[in-house]
C-alpha cells in the first residue's frame, strides 16, 4: 500500500512526528508507530481517513487527542489523504 510506503519514509517519519503530538499515546511511547498503524488500518477499509477511524483503529486501549491542536493535525491528514489520492490516479 502507497500510504505505508510514505509513512515510512523521511518525511513520512516527520509528518507522523507532527501528528503524534496532537494523536498520541497517555505514555508518549511509540507514537510513531502508533499512529502508522493506526493511519495504515483507518486507510485499508476505504481509502479514507476520519479521526473517529483513526482513534478506533488506534493500537492501544487509550489514545490521547490535543483539542487545541486538532484542526491543524485534520488538516495535515486531508493534505496527505489528498495528496495520495493524486498518486493513486496518476
Amino acid at each position: 500500500m502507497i500510504l505505508d510506503r510514505v509513512l515510512n519514509s523521511p518525511i513520512g517519519n516527520a509528518i507522523l512526528d507532527q501528528l503524534s503530538q496532537v494523536i498520541h499515546t497517555p505514555s508518549q511511547k511509540a507514537n510513531r508507530q502508533a499512529l502508522r498503524s493506526a493511519l495504515v488500518l483507518s486507510a485499508n477499509v476505504d481509502k479514507q481517513m476520519t479521526l473517529v477511524e483513526i482513534m478506533q483503529n488506534y493500537p492501544t486501549s487509550a489514545v490521547e487527542v490535543d483539542g487545541e491542536r486538532l484542526e491543524s493535525a485534520y488538516r495535515q491528514l486531508a493534505r496527505l489523504q489528498g495528496n495520495l489520492q493524486d498518486l493513486l490516479s496518476f
